[in-house]
C-alpha cells in the first residue's frame, strides 16, 4: 500500500473511533491505526485516554511515554498531566508531582495544573502524617449541573466500606487480605454502578452532601466526595 494511501486508512480508523460509542469497537479501530502507523502519535494518544476513561492507567501510562518517547509533541504538558493523573490513580504519588511539574514548567498558571499539584501534595501529606486522603472533589460553577467523572481512589472507598478507619485498612491491606474488596469496588467503579444515583447523599437529581445542598448533578457522574448506598 502506498504511503499516502496508508495514510489515508489510518486517519479514517481514527475518526471511527472518535465517532463510535462502543467501547470496544472504539479500542478495535485505534489499534487498526496503529497496526498500520506503530508511531501515530493521533491513535495513541487516543487509545491512552480510552484506557485512562476505562482505568486502565497502567496501559495508558506506557502509551503516553511512547508518545513522549517519540519526540514530536511541540507542547507536551496536556500528555504529563496525563501520565500524572494516572500515576496518582496508580498509588504513584511521587511520580505523580514529578509529571505535573513538568507540565507546570511548560504552562506556570494553569489552573488545571495547579489544582492537580495541590491534590496530589494534600495526599503526599496524609500519606506522611498516617492518615487518609484527603477528599476532594472538582467543583463546578454556581448554576453548573455536576457531570464530571471524578471518583475516590479505590484505596479510600474500600476503607469507608469495609473498614473501621484508614488506619484499620491499612493494616489488613498489610497483611493481604483487601484484595477482594478492592476488586469489588474497582469493578463497580468500572461498570459505573457506584456513581452519582448510587451516593448517600443523592436525591431527586440533587446533592445533598453539606456545602452542596441543592447542586443539580447528573445521574452518572461521580465526585471524591461520593459515599455508596448502604447494600450497594
Amino acid at each position: 500500500m502506498a504511503k499516502d494511501d496508508v495514510k489515508k486508512v489510518v486517519e479514517r480508523y481514527i475518526a471511527s473511533g472518535r465517532a463510535e460509542k462502543d467501547v470496544s469497537k472504539k479500542e478495535h479501530y485505534f489499534r487498526m491505526a496503529l497496526q498500520l502507523q506503530p508511531k501515530n502519535v493521533h491513535a495513541l494518544n487516543n487509545l491512552a485516554l480510552l484506557l485512562q476513561q476505562q482505568r486502565k492507567f497502567r496501559d495508558a501510562v506506557n502509551l503516553y511515554e511512547k508518545i513522549l518517547s517519540i519526540g514530536v509533541v511541540a507542547k507536551p504538558y496536556p500528555v504529563y498531566y496525563n501520565i500524572s493523573i494516572c500515576l496518582k490513580n496508580l498509588g504513584n504519588l511521587e511520580g505523580a508531582k514529578t509529571y505535573v511539574n513538568r507540565a507546570l514548567g511548560i504552562k506556570p498558571g494553569d489552573e488545571m495544573l495547579l489544582e492537580l499539584k495541590e491534590e496530589i501534595e494534600d495526599l503526599l501529606s496524609s500519606a506522611a502524617m498516617g492518615s487518609g486522603p484527603k477528599m476532594t472533589s472538582a467543583s463546578p460553577a454556581v448554576g453548573e449541573v455536576y457531570d464530571h467523572w471524578y471518583p475516590p481512589a479505590v484505596s479510600t472507598l474500600v476503607s469507608q466500606i469495609y473498614y473501621a478507619d484508614w488506619n484499620d485498612y491499612k493494616y489488613h491491606r498489610g497483611l493481604g487480605e483487601t484484595d477482594l474488596h478492592e476488586k469489588v469496588v474497582r469493578d463497580k467503579l468500572e461498570k459505573r454502578i457506584y456513581c452519582c444515583s448510587s451516593c448517600r447523599y443523592f436525591s431527586a437529581g440533587t446533592c445533598r452532601k453539606k456545602g452542596k445542598a441543592g447542586r443539580k448533578v447528573m445521574s452518572d457522574s461521580i465526585c471524591k466526595q461520593f459515599v455508596p448506598q448502604k447494600g450497594l
